[in-house]
């Protein structure tokens, strides 16, 4: 009779364990659309990056770990341009056979990891939403730029401008686009559970 109980205890557990992630996922939200660029003549693309993001007011650490990098190849940056969320960590690998160098004055993410030959690698955790532009003291032609997210809620728009943001709990943000030679675009949003939202994001241009 204790047996048959456990065995029962024991298939309603995992059955719960699989209903909590399929529910939560049922309840999230989502944000997909376009970024647009009313200009004629000129396209997103030609402008650099974008990065659509929601901000609760609130930096909001990931809820797993992902592991990034960006590599010293070559003599530069690979890849040259990084979205993360706040509080994620960047490796920084050397593959190259010579030493490098790479640093940042962007506050208050400012660091340095000073020279390390080929084959090492050194990290940096980036605990503040911001943009963060990096460069080796020793080769004049490396720079590159990380954005940092102030929520885990955010995706790299394509040369299109096409974007998708999933996995967003329901409530209230500002969503939020930044290019790297426009000014920022900013819209009030509430998501209800399970919403899928989708938008059209037009950037003013201005002087990029």
């Amino acid at each position: 009779m204790r047996r048959r109980l456990r065995m029962r205890c024991g298939a309603a557990a995992l059955l719960l364990a699989f209903a909590l992630p399929i529910a939560a996922q049922e309840q999230s939200a989502s944000v997909s659309g376009r970024v647009i660029l009313g200009v004629q003549g000129v396209s997103l693309a030609d402008l650099g990056h974008s990065v659509v993001f929601l901000d609760s007011g609130t930096p909001v650490p990931p809820t797993r770990a992902e592991r990034l990098s960006i590599h010293q190849r070559n003599a530069r940056f690979a890849p040259d341009f990084l979205a993360i969320g706040v509080g994620q960590t960047v490796e920084m690998p050397n593959d190259d056979q010579i030493f490098h160098n790479v640093f940042s004055f962007s506050k208050p993410n400012d660091f340095d990891l000073g020279l390390y030959p080929a084959g090492e690698k050194r990290r940096v955790t980036f605990a503040h939403p911001g943009v963060v532009q990096i460069y080796c003291s020793i080769h004049e032609t490396m720079s590159g730029t990380i954005f940092v997210s102030p929520s885990p809620w955010f995706a790299v728009a394509s040369t299109q401008g096409d974007f998708v943001i999933s996995g967003v709990p329901p409530g209230r943000y500002t969503l939020r686009v930044w290019n790297e030679r426009l000014p920022e675009t900013r819209r009030e949003l509430t998501l209800a559970p399970g919403e899928r939202s989708r938008l059209e994001l037009s950037l003013d241009a201005g002087q990029p």
